[in-house]
């Protein structure tokens, strides 16, 4: 059987609570993609980002949510990390909702 490539491992929450919270969600997913797209110069390169992000987020969440499924430990936690995986989520559809307002305003000009 093929060793399982990093996204099949996220995806499958084979990385625990803890480590795909923090590591995958939080620093990565939440802190660098942000910071990234606060000094993107143009449109375009939001955009890029953003789609990148995206398709970044979707096997994060999948995996932190069957973490949390899986999560033997204080149920505290696990609620707290879908409340962050919930708002974060939002967070992006606020995004791209600014994203589109951004990229309709620079059409227009």
């Amino acid at each position: 059987m093929p060793a399982k490539s990093f996204f099949d491992k996220i995806s499958s929450g084979d990385f625990g609570l803890a480590k795909t919270y923090w590591m995958y969600w939080v620093l990565v997913l939440l802190m660098a993609v942000n910071i990234t797209m606060i000094i993107m110069p143009t449109t375009t390169m939001l955009v890029i980002v953003a789609l990148a992000h995206v398709a970044y987020l979707i096997p994060v969440v999948i995996g932190l949510w069957r973490a949390i499924n899986q999560c033997e430990g204080e149920k505290i936690l696990a609620v707290l990390a879908m409340s962050s995986v919930v708002l974060g989520i939002i967070g992006i559809v606020l995004m791209f909702v600014m994203l589109n307002m951004l990229i309709n305003a620079s059409a227009r000009c």
